[in-house]
C-alpha cells in the first residue's frame, strides 16, 4: 500500500511553486548564551510575561528568559516571510500564522 501524506494529497509536495512543511534541522535553533553579545529590551503583554516566567521556572537551571527569547528568534529566522510586504502588526501576525504549523499534544 502506498502511503500518501496530507501535503501530497493537497498538492503541497512536488507541486511547482508551492511550499512544503519540513522538520527543522539541528542547525536551526542553536544560538548559545556564549554566542550572544547583544541585549534587547522588548515590551510584553501580561500573558506573554506570565508564560515566559512559567517556562523558565519549569525548565532546567540553564534556561532563563534570555535563552527562551534566543530560541524563539532562531525559530523566527527560519520562517518564510516576505518581510518587505509587512507594513503593520496585523500583517506580521498573519504572516507568522501562515508560516507556522505547530504540533499539539494528543488529548484523551
Amino acid at each position: 500500500m502506498i502511503q500518501v501524506t496530507y501535503q501530497s494529497a493537497l498538492g503541497g509536495v512536488n507541486a511547482a511553486g508551492t511550499g512544503v512543511y519540513v522538520r527543522l534541522g539541528d542547525a536551526a535553533v542553536r544560538t548559545r548564551r556564549r554566542d550572544a553579545s547583544r541585549e534587547v529590551t522588548v515590551s510584553l503583554a501580561k500573558t506573554q510575561s506570565r508564560w515566559l516566567k512559567e517556562v523558565t521556572e519549569l525548565s532546567g537551571p540553564d534556561i532563563d528568559g534570555s535563552a527562551v527569547v534566543r530560541a524563539l528568534i532562531d525559530l523566527g529566522m527560519e520562517l518564510e516571510i516576505d518581510w518587505p510586504v509587512i507594513a503593520s502588526g496585523t500583517a506580521l501576525r498573519s504572516a507568522v500564522r501562515d508560516s507556522v504549523m505547530v504540533r499539539r499534544r494528543a488529548t484523551g
